[in-house]
């Protein structure tokens, strides 16, 4: 702890000296004395964003003696708004933050120091003075642009499918018109996608018709002019449908107009008569009640209620009878796939109206029609109290007090935006402010059928977090965001790996087998489901990579999702790595790689010592280890009944099998071995598993027995007597008395038994 200080402190330093490097106050050259600090994620990612050159710098400038340069300015105290409780909120919230503070560093105040709710910004003496407001402004301008929403938002949009059945029509608030951009493609893009979908159809009408024209009369015919006839039905029927239902969106924003219109010719009435105190009030009602769909929109709508295949060409980008709003849409498309085109539930003919007309109005807007307020301050936040009930006229993310403009929640929003309420009667989608819905959409953290949303580190140190998490997705389509992943699983027979496994088993699968095994030491992982973060214990994730490295297994094979590798991997989140170990060993008859597995089990006994601690089953580590020495010592006894009566063979199998039902008394073990062997005592060879070989020399030495040790050819060896192995199991009997006995021995079954498990899978004879 005291080293991680020390470092903590070095770096804060040299970032204070950089950024005084920044504007003037320092030479550069004094940067040389923190040349290691490169070393440290914090600083290195400091210095990418601040100035690359300083990078490039440090790295070639000769090494040497300098002397540390005091830097001069001040810690300017700033404190962070309390995330909400709603644990996907929670994560877009401190996304948000931690982007901001990245944006102060980029612009030359680095982070210093945090605590619970505030951090400690540097503000060099020649820097301009912090103006915290015009920097978050700054700042949301840059992340909710086009090019901002896709580096985050677009990345999850073509990798992760939201809903099964598609989104419907969310209206989110735009901070930016570079949000209503990035929104209004995404959107035009799916509804181009029914305009693909229709054309395909007409190709295959034209296909089969040509087709079936050239046949003679037959049953083949008959086939192809019954698919004909499918083909066109569902043609018209889509066609009628959309026709029908944008006739039904015509009359409706009629009506909504005329009720608009009343309402502002009262409030004109209203406004020639009010008082001067109040007309600033009713003017602002008037300007709420202006059509939220510009002219050329309702144009082209009513166009389209007439003839609905003119609504395609008025929707090309490339036509020229599309609006310039339209056209100017069309750089944008390309980089929608086929994944996000596809979001977006257009299939229903009432919801393709709707996302039409939210593509209107975004198209519509002239300004952003929502501020997202700093989630940053010199000041603490005073947060209002809320009513009780969870019926209470507040915001679901965050708790505040909802206007008029508040927000459904939707897929945008929520990975489960339906909620049962326990004053209600049945499910309803809660209502969001439109800060935490603008904020959602910012983050790219949004679980999706067949993803899993894991947390990385602590959120008061979470610069190696996000590095490494930065790392990790390069290349793959999982999504990082701050110190988030989003791991997406792939399909398999038709269904995600994700649900046919579990959350926590995939969240252990796929951890274990793309993250270096260093990493899954160093910090502390969670699977964030709902409000819970679960644990996803060191020790149960090292395994979890031991095994699939040992047996080269992969989570699908032969086009099915791998049973026996969740269930192993299920064994190692309880806590029973012997029961794992022979799963996978009863599933493949061999070991891929007997190195890691007898390197990562040595590890694992370490984990398991480290973590356990003063924790319950604190004989964790203990039994895991005497288990394994047990194993050390039998095993000599079985590979040399094994050599004896030919390796591999039916007869191996049959003295084998026979050896492994006579554990629980060593009398019983030595007879059933007498029956092959004339000799009183066996090899155990460290060659053949270190980590076996080790526990099995401890047990002997704390039985009381000789650890007989010598070395020929063959390397070095524990001579094994039969004596040796009565005191040894005297020893563990007095440890594990009674019923724990029967436990115990089953462990050193499956664990003997995974140490030949040739024999598990080989055929009975005849």
């Amino acid at each position: 702890m005291e080293r991680v200080m020390v470092q903590a402190s070095t770096v804060a330093r040299a970032k204070r000296l950089v950024a005084d490097v920044r504007f003037g106050e320092a030479p550069r050259e004094a940067l040389l004395a923190y040349k290691e600090a490169l070393d440290e994620p914090e600083f290195a990612a400091f210095l990418e964003r601040i100035d690359p050159r300083i990078v490039r710098y440090l790295r070639v400038a000769p090494g040497g003696s300098q002397a540390l340069s005091d830097p001069k300015g001040k810690d300017l105290l700033l404190y962070l708004h309390p995330l909400p409780g709603e644990r996907q909120m929670r994560a877009a919230y401190e996304v948000a933050i931690e982007g901001f503070l990245e944006h102060l560093e980029a612009k030359g105040y680095p982070v210093v120091e945090r605590g619970a709710g505030w951090v400690k910004a540097y503000v060099s003496p020649k820097a301009p003075s912090l103006d915290l407001e015009g920097a978050w402004k700054a700042y949301i301008e840059e992340a909710f642009s086009l090019e901002g929403l896709s580096a985050r938002l677009l990345p999850l949009l073509n990798s992760v499918r939201l809903a099964g059945r598609g989104i419907s029509a969310p209206k989110v608030p735009v901070p930016t018109l570079g949000a209503r951009d990035f929104l209004a493609a995404w959107y035009l893009a799916n509804l181009l996608s029914v305009k693909e979908r229709l054309a395909w159809r007409d190709q295959e009408i034209r296909r089969l018709e040509e087709e079936a024209s050239r046949l003679p009369e037959g049953s083949e015919k008959s086939r192809k002019l019954r698919e004909l006839e499918k083909r066109r039905q569902d043609q018209e029927k889509e066609l009628k449908k959309y026709g029908g239902e944008l006739r039904k969106k015509w009359e409706e924003i009629v009506r909504e107009e005329e009720k608009r219109a009343e309402k502002r010719r009262k409030l004109e009435e209203r406004l020639q008569r009010a008082k001067p105190k109040d007309r600033p009030r009713l003017e602002n009602e008037l300007l709420a009640l202006e059509p939220p769909l510009a002219e050329w929109a309702l144009e082209g709508l009513e166009k389209a209620k007439d003839d609905p295949g003119r609504l395609w060409t008025w929707l090309d980008p490339e036509s020229p009878e599309a609006p310039g709003a339209i056209q100017r849409l069309k750089p944008y498309l390309g980089r929608f796939g086929p994944l996000a085109k596809g979001q977006l539930n257009t299939a229903v003919g009432n919801k393709f109206t709707k996302i039409l007309e939210e593509l209107l109005r975004l198209l519509s807007l002239s300004s952003p029609d929502v501020e997202v307020p700093p989630l940053v301050s010199e000041t603490p936040f005073a947060l209002d109290l809320r009513d009780p009930g969870d019926k209470a006229d507040v915001c679901y993310g965050c708790g505040r007090p909802l206007g008029k403009d508040k927000l459904k929640a939707s897929k945008l929003v929520f990975a489960s935006p339906s909620q049962r309420l326990q004053s209600g009667n049945g499910q309803e989608e809660p209502w969001v402010c439109p800060s935490c819905a603008a904020l959602a959409l910012l983050s790219p953290i949004k679980p999706g059928e067949g993803s899993v949303l894991v947390q990385v580190g602590s959120y008061g140190a979470p610069e190696a977090a996000k590095h490494f998490a930065r790392l990790l997705v390069t290349g793959t389509l999982h999504v990082a965001a701050g110190r988030y992943l989003l791991l997406n699983s792939p399909q398999v027979g038709g269904k995600p790996l994700a649900q046919a496994l579990g959350r926590v088993v995939y969240a252990l699968q796929a951890l274990g087998q793309e993250v270096n095994p260093k990493v899954l030491e160093r910090f502390p992982f969670y699977l964030v489901e709902g409000a819970q973060e679960i644990p996803l214990p060191p020790r149960a994730l090292w395994l979890s990579h031991v095994l699939q490295r040992a047996f080269a297994s992969r989570p699908d094979e032969g086009g099915e999702v791998n049973r026996p590798l969740g269930e192993a991997l299920r064994y190692a989140l309880g806590d029973l790595p012997w029961h794992a170990l022979y799963t996978l060993a009863r599933r493949y008859g061999r070991v891929a790689d007997r190195f890691s597995l007898e390197d990562g089990l040595m590890r694992y006994a370490s984990l398991l010592e480290k973590e356990v601690g003063m924790k319950e089953n604190t004989d964790l580590s203990q039994r895991f280890r005497d288990v394994a020495g047990l194993t050390g010592l039998l095993s000599a006894w079985v590979g040399y009944v094994e050599g004896q009566v030919g390796r591999n063979s039916q007869e191996a199998k049959r003295a084998v099998v026979k050896l492994l039902d006579n554990l629980e008394r060593p009398g019983d073990f030595l007879y059933v071995a007498a029956y092959h062997l004339d000799s009183t005592q066996a090899r155990l060879y460290e060659a053949g598993g270190a980590f076996f070989y080790q526990e099995a020399k401890r047990l002997l030495q704390e039985a009381g027995a000789r650890a007989q040790e010598a070395e020929e050819g063959s390397g070095r060896f524990l001579t094994v007597s039969q004596d040796d192995l009565h005191r040894v199991y005297a020893h563990l009997a007095a440890r594990y008395p009674g019923k724990a006995w029967e436990g115990f021995i089953y462990e050193v079954r499956l664990s003997l038994a995974s140490r030949f498990p040739q024999y598990i899978r080989m055929e009975k004879e005849g």
